[in-house]
């Protein structure tokens, strides 16, 4: 199975800008936070395991080391559009800040992450008054031409997506927080959910990860579900629903193959966790594409 995981070079290119036209994206993660814009047609986005339909003019987030896809589902008669979007993807250290005391940009998107306020999609609406749509396209056209001082303005521009979006987060309850959270899964050695994307097919011991991340298995087990939402088993079976996805929709390997692909015990503990999770069984999923 291919893993998740998609590298992304922070040194060379901090920052990527450019528009698509395809439905489907399988779901992955990586370290830069990624935006997309909708022009036109539908979009089906995941992220994390929560659904969100996009509608032309809405915008979506998709944070670092958040799992998120576009689905492939079937075009339906009030969507016929082939679907158009802009994407930026960026480290987000290129962030500028204006003065000292000014909210480090960074640090909030770090903050909104976990914030229920800080919602992934923002509609149309939201965006109503922002030349958002703007942005990403002089975004999209600097990195295409890189004339002198492109990347500078691709960084501003990114600063000010990101600060309209900010405003929006604000208005929907979001508080700024002086709290410094720390990334206790990921070193320079060794990251956490790498490792459990690599590995997800095998049977992963909780309380090795906990030692190789230099901590107790109580302490691992509480700080891994404060900064990821979900218990490390749920987050091991998350991933392994994500690559049988792929199997399910792209293939016609039988449940019994799927299921030792991606790491589960037999067919039935597969299809009892895919429903779980899903909400639907992985023969529905295979068959929403017919």
């Amino acid at each position: 199975m291919d893993d998740l995981f998609e590298y992304s070079d922070s040194l060379n290119a901090p920052f990527q800008a450019f528009s698509g036209d395809w439905k489907y994206v399988k779901p992955h993660w990586h370290y830069f936070t990624e935006m997309v814009y909708l022009v036109s047609g539908v979009l089906y986005a995941e992220v994390d395991g929560k659904q969100y339909t996009m509608n032309p003019g809405d915008m979506i987030i998709f944070h670092p080391k958040q799992i998120h896809a576009f689905l492939d589902y079937p075009v339906k008669e009030e969507y016929p559009d082939k679907p158009f979007f802009y994407v930026i993807k960026f480290d987000d250290m290129i962030l500028s800040n204006t003065t000292p005391g000014s909210p480090k940009l960074p640090k909030l998107l770090d903050r909104a992450n976990s914030a229920s306020e800080a919602s992934n999609l923002l509609t149309a609406r939201d965006l109503r008054f922002n030349p958002v749509k703007m942005y990403f396209e002089y975004c999209i056209w600097e990195t295409n031409n890189r004339q002198f001082g492109y990347d500078i303005k691709v960084a501003s521009m990114i600063s000010l997506i990101i600060t309209e979006v900010m405003r929006i987060w604000l208005r929907h309850g979001f508080q700024f927080s002086s709290k410094t959270t720390f990334d206790q899964f990921s070193t320079k050695d060794f990251s956490v959910l790498e490792y459990i994307d690599k590995h997800s097919s095998e049977n992963i011991s909780i309380e090795d990860l906990a030692s190789k991340c230099g901590m107790c298995y109580s302490n691992f087990a509480k700080q891994f579900k404060t900064q990821f939402g979900k218990t490390c088993k749920e987050y091991i079976e998350f991933i392994r629903i994500c690559k049988a996805d792929t199997l399910l929709l792209y293939t016609d390997k039988t449940l019994d193959y799927i299921s030792q692909e991606t790491g589960f015990t037999d067919a039935s503990h597969f299809i009892r966790t895919y429903k779980k999770i899903r909400g639907i069984t992985p023969k529905q999923r295979r068959n929403s594409q017919i």
